[in-house]
């Protein structure tokens, strides 16, 4: 009853306790209160525990029952163990194992092994767990055989022996669900998570983890443990704000019960999660606190992990210190910390540290270590002299990335992987850069550039709870967009929105991958036989540089343009002025101001960015592929565009296939959607529908989300009018506002075939989300990555008169067999003078060609 309900065992230990008192029953009284010890650790109070402990051993002592006495001494040294007192729980233990014989011993001895496995002896714990579970086998204790095999199943996936750590935890999982013990079977599940997760198979351990934590929440109390196990996954999956928050909240439990075990462990998580983020004195404070406990515990291969995470977070690098604990993480058995570590000291060019990359290999395990173990490699060839040796090293290194990625179903997750592969392909383009090869610099670009768009789109689950969440949202999400509810009255939806948007997160992330192969990253030869008579500009980051890759006229050539740091100022003033000019804020002078701000601003990113440039485009037509906050450009505004077609682009390669592949699985419809709001909407969608009368319309109650999923899934144009929204705290919550609510980022994910050309007429529907690797979060990726060709949407606030007159121009020259890239550079150029801002708010992204 102790595992399955410890208040309810602590109850009833009370009562037998109240009873043996009375009766004068020392047998009586001890084991009451090891019940109540034992209740009170599985409540997480091991203080408490540790006091009824004491207590009993003292009254079976006094009685001389020693098999009592050393019951509960076996049930302490766990206690002790807990409080961070490991020498205290191994003479306890040593006392019990010195009287016990049996059953009892059995028992003694798998707790032994417990405490020798916190202790950093594996193969002594091992051979105590296999000893124990045979005896309990012997006498059929079911209980004890699960709690041996959960034991084992732990200590054997810290060893790497995964298939016999599942096998080990199934049993255990199946022994606990018949023994109807569901919080420890919960346990079992967790340790199942940790077994994946050790493996490097998140979209699983996920699984399992939230399985468990189901039972957790439920019962109330979530154990620091698997909370620490969590917040290493999540910060796996570089999901740092959430490893962060669980790594925080398992030190505040673990504190707060006083687990000293466990307190050092989730402050080291801590350290890493601020280390993850950039918060050097975050982790510096927490390695520290989690070293100085992890010596007076005198556990010393956890402590070289504190101190390592230490010196990583130091302003200065220390490359002998790091090369010192890397050998010393090696033999504690943290491999890849020791990798971390070489590589750490590598990159400032030491000899002595690049010589010690020379023995590693890619070899097994996690694809993480892996692709880690690639870059170490490269950088050792490339010391030794071999540049073919080391190119080799790199590439092997992104395809295990896209391997890596095509195993997470969900888009976030995709995205977020990227940064795993960011040193690699930085060392490509140096390389590339080294030898003046512009050819190598753009297939090194584009090997790791917006990669998550050339996986095959995951398969939408039919998940009737996530189709649920998300209707809920939409319902919370309008009575929100009410006017009615004043700043008390609107806690409660707000609260209940963002407890929604956490469970569909998380829910997404459980998402399996998709089974067909990953597409290459296309050549340069494929790229340049694609632009035909356009011109390509690509633009790199490299060592704070920004270059530009031409390719035009079957040509490639190398431009350096500016340093990177200069851009971030000029395009907040830049986005600051065109806001202003749109929505209209301020007198006359003062839009005046905005006015010569703006076109200030288009002509010194201009001169940064395409006069360089502009003898090697010519007036070609421009595929421009930006990187990080250049996203949010309006490119087509360019001085040097001068009114061209410009289609903007995540990658070259993402632009060649877009533009070669026009869908055969699409229907010809043309869907029309306009919400009630704002009002133009409708208007423009009926002067839309009187252009092409065949078009299907959805308009105002109509246009709820599943009709408007259902009327744009195989269609080939379609065109929505709304509101829009940019999510930037949650990217993948942008969306427009329909009838009954949001249409999210989440919702386009569950198209099956996306059409070839979305006109989203709204503000911001443009902006992303920027990570490693320029990859993208937001509506305009959800769309080119379900399949879309080209999306023509916004990249900040828009007028709604401006706006309608743009959007029929456009279409009139779609109909008139205009590209869309074209068509929107007509129209922008035919715009009223006085509403450029808006005109020329719109990009037309993807391929330009539908």
């Amino acid at each position: 009853m102790v595992m399955a309900d410890p208040r309810r065992a602590g109850v009833l230990g009370e009562r037998l306790l109240a009873r043996a008192e009375r009766d004068r029953d020392p047998a009586g009284v001890a084991m009451s209160l090891r019940i109540l010890g034992l209740a009170a650790r599985e409540l997480q109070d091991p203080a408490l525990a540790a006091a009824r402990l004491r207590r009993s051993i003292a009254v079976a002592g006094r009685a001389r029952l020693p098999e009592l006495a050393a019951l509960s001494r076996m049930s302490l040294a766990l206690v002790l163990n807990d409080l961070g007192r490991p020498n205290a729980a191994l003479a306890e233990i040593g006392r019990a194992l010195s009287v016990l014989d049996g059953l009892p011993l059995a028992r003694a001895r798998m707790q032994h092994g417990i405490l020798l496995r916190r202790l950093g002896r594996d193969e002594q714990a091992l051979a105590a767990y296999t000893s124990a579970l045979a005896a309990f086998r012997r006498h059929d204790d079911r209980l004890w055989q699960a709690r041996a095999l959960t034991n084992r199943g732990v200590l054997q996936t810290y060893r790497g022996a995964f298939a016999q750590a599942r096998a080990d935890l199934g049993r255990a999982e199946q022994l606990y669900r018949e023994l109807a013990l569901p919080a420890a079977a919960a346990q079992a599940q967790h340790n199942l998570g940790f077994v994946a997760a050790s493996s490097g198979d998140i979209v699983t351990a996920l699984t399992w983890y939230d399985k468990a934590d189901e039972h957790f929440r439920r019962s109330g109390s979530r154990p620091a443990e698997a909370l620490i196990d969590r917040a290493e996954l999540l910060l796996a999956a570089r999901l740092l704000p959430e490893a962060h928050q669980t790594a925080q909240e398992a030190v505040e439990i673990a504190a707060a019960a006083r687990l000293g075990t466990l307190l050092p462990q989730a402050r080291l998580l801590q350290a890493q999660a601020a280390l993850a983020a950039g918060d050097g004195a975050g982790a510096r404070e927490a390695a520290r606190l989690a070293r100085r406990a992890f010596t007076r515990q005198e556990r010393g291969r956890w402590a070289v992990h504190a101190e390592y995470l230490q010196v990583r977070a130091a302003p200065k690098r220390r490359t002998a210190r790091l090369r010192v604990l890397a050998d010393a993480l090696d033999v504690a058995g943290w491999p890849e910390q020791a990798l971390e570590a070489r590589l750490y000291a590598a990159e400032s060019g030491d000899p002595g540290a690049l010589a010690d990359l020379a023995g590693v290999v890619p070899g097994h395990g996690p694809a993480r270590l892996r692709i880690r173990a690639c870059h170490a490699q490269a950088l050792s060839r490339l010391h030794h002299g071999d540049l073919a040796g080391a190119r080799r090293a790199l590439r092997h290194g992104l395809r295990l990335l896209d391997q890596y990625r095509a195993a997470l179903g969900a888009t976030e997750l995709r995205v977020l992987s990227s940064a795993e592969g960011g040193d690699l392909a930085a060392l490509g383009v140096r390389l590339a850069l080294s030898q003046r090869s512009a050819r190598q610099v753009l297939a090194w670009a584009e090997r790791w550039r917006a990669a998550t768009l050339r996986l095959p789109p995951s398969t939408p689950a039919d998940d009737p709870d996530l189709v649920r969440e998300l209707a809920q949202l939409r319902r919370v999400t309008a009575e929100l967009a009410g006017d009615s509810l004043d700043a008390i009255r609107r806690a409660r939806p707000l609260q209940r929105q963002r407890a929604l948007e956490d469970a569909i997160r998380r829910r997404t992330w459980r998402t399996g991958p998709a089974t067909s192969p990953v597409d290459a990253p296309g050549s340069v030869d494929e790229i340049t036989a694609g632009l035909g008579e356009r011109a390509l500009v690509e633009l790199v980051e490299q060592d704070g540089r920004l270059l530009a890759v031409v390719v035009a006229g079957g040509r490639v050539r190398l431009s350096p343009l500016v340093d990177a740091a200069a851009l971030g100022p000029e395009i907040a003033a830049l986005r600051f002025a065109m806001r202003r000019l749109v929505l209209r804020y301020g007198s006359p002078a003062s839009l005046a101001a905005a006015e010569a701000a703006a076109r200030h601003g288009l002509r010194q990113l201009d001169d940064w960015l395409l006069r360089p440039v502009a003898a090697l485009t010519g007036d070609r037509e421009l595929v421009v592929v930006p990187t990080g906050a250049l996203q949010a450009l309006p490119w087509a505004a360019m001085p040097s565009c001068g009114g061209r077609p410009v289609a903007v682009a995540p990658s070259a390669t993402a632009w060649a296939r877009g533009t070669a592949n026009r869908r055969t699985d699409l229907d010809e419809r043309f869907v029309l959607v306009a919400a009630a709001r704002p009002d133009h909407a409708i208007g423009e969608v009926q002067a839309l529908a009187a252009l092409a009368p065949g078009a299907q319309q959805l308009t105002g109650p109509q246009a709820t989300v599943a009709a408007t999923l259902a009327a744009i899934d195989g269609a080939r144009r379609v065109h929505l009018a709304a509101h829009g929204e940019f999510r930037a705290d949650n990217p993948l919550f942008s969306h427009l506002d329909l009838a009954d609510g949001p249409l999210t980022v989440h919702d386009l994910t569950t198209l099956r075939r996306a059409p070839d050309l979305v006109v989203l007429s709204a503000c911001d529907t443009g902006l992303s989300a920027v990570h490693p690797g320029d990859e993208l979060m937001g509506l305009t990726a959800a769309l080119l990555g379900a399949g879309a060709r080209t999306l023509v949407a916004s990249t900040g606030p828009v007028d709604d008169e401006a706006t309608r007159e743009l959007m029929l121009g456009l279409h009139q020259r779609l109909r008139a067999g205009h590209d869309p890239a074209a068509a929107l550079a007509a129209a922008q150029a035919a715009a009223p003078v006085e509403r450029w801002a808006t005109a020329y708010s719109f990009s037309c992204f993807g391929s330009g060609a539908a």
